[in-house]
Formats: structure tokens, sequence, C-alpha cells
């Protein structure tokens, strides 16, 4: 069990911060902007450094432009803006390839290297004082990613591509130094393969492809997901050429394998295919495709709720409740769950967020348990969501706030143990305690982590009993619940509020005009 922490409306520093760096250049930064919003703050670190002085003297060395540990996932990410050289377009290729790509893969390369060999010597700021916050997997279990944002191309890659598109072509034969040499055969401007064909596989990315392939895919898992498909579809000789980046991302968007997830190939594929820009251009129009995105605003509240936490972690201003400590790199597992969980099931566990605090605002206290089953994937972590309101009749003469916090986080142990004990699949539990809102007084918000333990039966005794005592878990009503990522376009939710509010159901023909309505009045 994991001590809870808890954050307050207007809390004082309790820990030094932790000082991100924010890129020296704007293209490092507009690289760090991007991935503070897909990946969240707590795991994206621009401009590490590497502790490799000599003698002990002299500054650290700048080991990547950023790098996002999250779970298995570290992400080394290297960019480089390099202005587009004179000479005839083979030759002018040839130059920008060897700085902007050959380069970059060996930074990339080189980060992995140290990462793998000195985890403990990798610093935030250049003196190398401040270690780095969260601890790297072990080297078993990590899934490295090496990624080059390759930046001052565009314009001449608009200017000679055939049909105008924005980002390279992809191009699985090309392999190594082909890239750069324009006397080995099969070179070509423009187009990239694979760059470490005997290594790990380095993704290229210009600044266009880069900013929609993580607008579309804007959370960690959606996007290493990605990642990883795109490498072994890329290598498994299954793919003929793709017009662009945002052509493979339309490709994967939209092609599901027998277990219902994302892929490039349905199964059982025998031929090589050739991905054109058609499909992107047929996905973009599709009104499934805009209904997905008006329904996917409401999981922006699960990203806040994670900043919400995180934001304090890092300013050093998150309260640790008496008789528990805090260290960062253990409250980050809670957080860290959450962020694991991608953009559709964010939907869903949204509108049960919401859901719950509004039922909140009129009782004394409500839980809510968001559980996966275990014939699903993912389903070896459950979430949960407790509003508690304070009695001030009761807290006021018996310890004021400080008791009621102290009650609240003694209530969170019992509903995660009594969760674990319950469902013997489950291998951890995330949980929020909150004062609901609309209540006229400060917030405050707990968040716990607990993990599964082999349970003798005197600690089942000891739960079940203190969950009885409480008045918790005795008789509980499951409620079957989902969310369809690309939703018919008249069941998308018009209006959350009046989704969430009591009313009676609409029939289908009761939707469709709610759509043509959300659609006049330009929400939908």
């Amino acid at each position: 069990m994991k001590s809870p922490a808890g954050i307050d409306e207007r809390p004082e520093q309790i820990r030094p911060p932790v000082l991100r760096a924010e890129g020296g250049t704007e293209a490092e930064r507009f690289l760090a902007a991007l991935a503070e919003k897909s990946f969240l703050n707590l795991w994206s670190y621009p401009t590490p450094y590497r502790d490799q002085k000599l003698g002990g003297r002299g500054d650290g060395k700048e080991l990547c432009d950023l790098l996002v540990v999250c779970g298995r996932h570290v992400l080394i990410f290297s960019e480089k803006t390099i202005s587009w050289p004179n000479g005839d377009l083979g030759t002018a290729w040839s130059r920008w390839a060897k700085r902007a790509l050959r380069d970059s893969a060996k930074q990339v390369a080189g980060a992995e290297r140290w990462l793998a060999g000195y985890a403990d010597r990798i610093f935030l700021d250049k003196a190398c004082t401040q270690h780095f916050p969260i601890a790297l997997p072990g080297i078993e279990e990590r899934e490295v990613h090496h990624v080059l944002v390759a930046n001052g191309a565009i314009e001449a890659c608009l200017a000679h591509r055939p049909n105008g598109e924005k980002s390279f072509k992809v191009s699985p034969g090309l392999k190594g130094h082909v890239h750069w040499s324009p006397s080995l055969a099969g070179f070509e401007p423009f187009a990239v393969g694979d760059i470490n064909p005997e290594g790990a596989f380095v993704h290229v990315f210009n600044e266009a492809a880069l900013q929609f392939v993580m607008d579309e895919l804007d959370t960690i898992t959606d996007f290493t997901d990605y990642l990883s498909r795109k490498a072994e579809f890329v290598r498994s000789g299954m793919l003929a050429t793709a017009s662009s980046e945002e052509a493979l991302v339309a490709r994967f968007a939209t092609c599901m394998n027998s277990s219902n997830e994302h892929a490039f190939l349905e199964d059982h594929a025998q031929t090589s295919i050739v991905l054109t820009e058609e499909p992107l251009k047929r996905l973009l129009t599709n009104p499934q495709y805009r209904a997905k995105k008006l329904a996917d605003e409401v999981s922006y509240l699960w990203d806040r709720l994670i900043e919400n936490f995180t934001n304090h972690m890092l300013a050093g201003t998150a309260i640790t409740l008496p008789g528990h400590t805090f260290e960062l790199s253990q409250n980050e597992l809670a957080v860290r769950y959450m962020a694991l969980v991608p953009r559709t099931t964010r939907r869903a566990h949204s509108l049960a967020v919401q859901a719950a605090m509004r039922r909140g605002i009129n009782t004394s206290r409500f839980f809510r348990a968001i559980i996966t089953p275990p014939s699903l994937p993912d389903h070896e972590t459950a979430f949960f969501l407790c509003t508690l309101k304070y009695d001030a009749e009761f807290f006021d003469g018996n310890g004021g706030y400080a008791s009621y916090r102290q009650f609240r986080a003694g209530l969170a142990e019992a509903y995660a143990q009594g969760l674990l004990e319950k469902l013997a699949y489950l291998q951890r539990v995330v949980g929020i305690m909150v004062e609901p809102p609309q209540q006229g007084r400060g917030s405050s918000e707990d968040l716990i982590y607990a993990e599964q333990s082999e349970w003798s039966e005197e600690a089942r005794v000891e739960i079940k009993a203190r969950c009885e005592a409480f008045g918790i878990l005795q008789n509980y009503e499951e409620t079957p619940f989902s969310v369809q990522e690309y939703p018919e376009v008249d069941e998308i939710i018009v209006d959350l509020d009046e989704f969430l509010a009591p009313r009676p159901s609409m029939n289908r023909r009761q939707r469709r005009a709610a759509v043509a309505k959300a659609r006049r009045s330009g929400r939908a």
C-alpha cells in the first residue's frame, strides 16, 4: 500500500521543486510542448544531461533533446533543424540527410547505451545537481523507441515531392547508408526506410508529420503502440511504400486485427500493400471520425485529473498526510497507471468520473469503481473515485479539517484493499478521494495506490471487518458500460451536461434531431 498523496487548493511548498528545462531552441520548445500535451509533464524531460565530467570537473553533456519515461516505455528524441543546403537535388538531400538523419541516429543510439550502463548518472541540469526523477524500467523489460525529428527540409519537400506532401515517403527498401549516399542503388530524396537495419528501428518525422501523429495519438499508450507496430510493419516486408507518415496513421486508425486492436495488417494478410493519401482523405472527411473527435472532448477530464496531481508533485507542493512519506518515484506509480490509459478508454473513464462528481453533490458519500472485466485486455488495474463531504457537525468538534483528511485517507485504504481482496485478478488499484464541488469551501484531493497481495486468512477477515465498519463494498451494483471509438453520428454525446443529468432516454429519431440541432448551432 503506497502512501496517500494529497493536494490542497492553496498548498505551501513542502519540498524542492523538480526544475524541468524548456528546450534551448524554438524547435526544441515546440517538441517539448507537444510531448507535454501528449505524454504529460511528469514523464517528459527536455534536454537531460549525462554526467560525463573529466576528473569530476566541467559540465554534463546533453544526452538527447527529449527523454520520456513512462512504465516500460523509454522514448529518446533527437531534434535537428538543418537548413536546406545548396546544390542539385541529390547532393542537397545527401548533405541534409547526413546531418539531420545520420548524426541524429548516432546521438539517439549513444543515449540508449548511456541509459543502459549509467542510469544513475542522468540529470536535469547541466551542472548535474538534480537527478532524473523517474526510475527507469529494468533493461530486460524496457521498450526503447528511437525518434528523430528532422526539421528544415519541409519547403524543399513541398516543392519536389510529386503530390506536394509535407512529410517524407516511407520506403522499407531504403536501408542504412542508402538514405544519404547518391552513388548507391535505391537512393531517393525525401524518402526514409530503415536507417538502422541491424539495430533498433529509427522513426523519422519532420515537423508536419510529428504534429499530425501526436495530435492523433496523444497518449503514451496510443503513441507507443503506433511506433511498435509501425516498426514491425516496415520490417515485415508487407509494406511496399507509404506516400507519407500521415498515410500510415490513417491505415493504423482504420485497420483492426482479430483481437480488436489497431494494426497495419488484418490477420493472415498475404500480399504487401501500397499506402496512398486517399485513405487519409476518406478518414478526415468521414462523419464518424468527426463524431469521434467530438466525443473525445470529455476524455481530457482524465488528463486534467492526472495533471492536478503531477503539477503539485513537480512543484513540491503535494501534501503527505501524517504517518506517510512522499517519494516521487513511488507516488508516480498511481498517476503512471492513469497516464497509461489510452484515449478512447479515457473517454469512458471520464464519463464515469463526471457522473460520479455530479452525484456526489447531493449525497454525503458517493463511490464509483471503474473495473475492466477479466476477459478483456488491461484488466489488471482498477480505478475508483469517491466523493466525501465535510460533515461540519461532526468534524468541527473532532479535530476539524485535519481529522476529516485522516478519515478520508483511511476510507481510501479500506476501499482499495477491499477491492483487491474481492477481485483476485486485479494487480493494482488507483483511487481518488475528493470533496464534491459546489460546497462553498476549499477543496482537496487524495490519491492512493495499492497493489495485490497474498492475503492471509486473518488479513482477509480484517479487511472485510474494516469495510463493514465503514459500511462500504457490502452490496454494490455492477453496470456494464463501454464506448465506441468511432461512434455512429446519431449516437454522439451532443451535450455532456444534458447527458449526465437525469432525463428520459431518447429514441433514434430524437437522437437524430438532437444531432441536427447541434450541427446547426455549430457544435457538431
